[in-house]
């Protein structure tokens, strides 16, 4: 295994916070992405009162090689109390931005478009002044699926392409590339002025030069904001890094993405999808 580079390396400060957030989640019995994902960043966001909410249940119906979610093979139908015990937490902690993602559910008609709409209905009726991102799955492509959320009115509309065209068959076998850009674009079209965000991972395998080139097509879907952020190896079940990138190469990102046109821009060795993004 690697040996983390002196730049991923950083303390942790606990406080009071985080136990805070951990038990109330816990009491209501709801998921983040922080803990599934065994995300670097929890411990900054928790203490700031941030987190990002996973819904839809624990199991996935994809099984990506960056993705430490395991599969509990729980299907069940969407829970009709989730998007309220939500809210509760969102109104007890304060929250005056949420983020919402899921796990995949392809087994659902709508692969779960409607869980998400609720989520942002209600939180928009508890507090109409609450930036709502959400970050979604490709709902196989189904436009009425994303019809839904985007109706729903979330100020955000976010789907990661997580890497380059190449490496999909490997760390992500059960989705389309294109599809993907398609699902950002269909969202473009039916409501020009959403903002649209995407986000990728380096560090398995990937040309530079291909980066560019997902970058470009982001950009030809009339994609808004992008992370780049170092992959970095959540369990021993998924994909090895194969380079740790350094620093300065996520400054050059940057700089090109600025080039291209995006409006909002978050590249570094810990960038994340919903970290910090506000």
């Amino acid at each position: 295994m690697k040996r983390f580079p002196q730049w991923l390396k950083r303390s942790i400060v606990l406080d009071s916070s985080v136990d805070e957030i951990k038990n109330l989640l816990r009491s209501l019995k709801i998921s983040t992405v922080c803990e599934s994902a065994r995300c670097p960043n929890i411990y900054d966001c928790f203490s700031r009162h941030r987190c990002t909410f996973l819904i839809l249940g624990r199991s996935c119906t994809r099984r990506c090689g960056f993705c430490s979610i395991e599969d509990y093979g729980d299907f069940l139908q969407p829970d009709e109390s989730e998007p309220l015990r939500i809210k509760e937490i969102v109104e007890k902690l304060s929250f005056n931005e949420v983020v919402i993602t899921s796990v995949t559910r392809d087994d659902l008609e709508d692969g779960g478009a409607g869980q998400f709409a609720d989520c942002i209905k209600i939180l928009r009726e508890a507090n109409r002044h609450l930036y709502i991102e959400v970050l979604v799955p490709d709902f196989l492509g189904r436009t009425d699926a994303i019809e839904k959320v985007v109706y729903a009115g979330p100020d955000v509309f976010a789907h990661n392409l997580d890497t380059v065209p190449r490496l999909y068959k490997e760390i992500k076998p059960h989705a389309i590339y294109k599809r993907s850009l398609d699902v950002l674009g269909y969202v473009k079209k039916i409501r020009p002025e959403m903002t649209t965000k995407s986000g990728l991972m380096v560090g398995l395998g990937e040309r530079y030069e291909e980066i560019y080139a997902v970058m470009r097509d982001l950009r030809d879907v009339g994609c808004d904001a992008i992370t780049i952020g170092q992959y970095l190896k959540p369990d021993s079940g998924c994909k090895d890094v194969v380079d740790f990138v350094p620093p300065e190469d996520f400054l050059r990102f940057s700089k090109f993405a600025e080039e291209l046109g995006f409006k909002d821009i978050v590249c570094s060795p810990f960038a994340r999808s919903s970290y910090k993004n506000r």
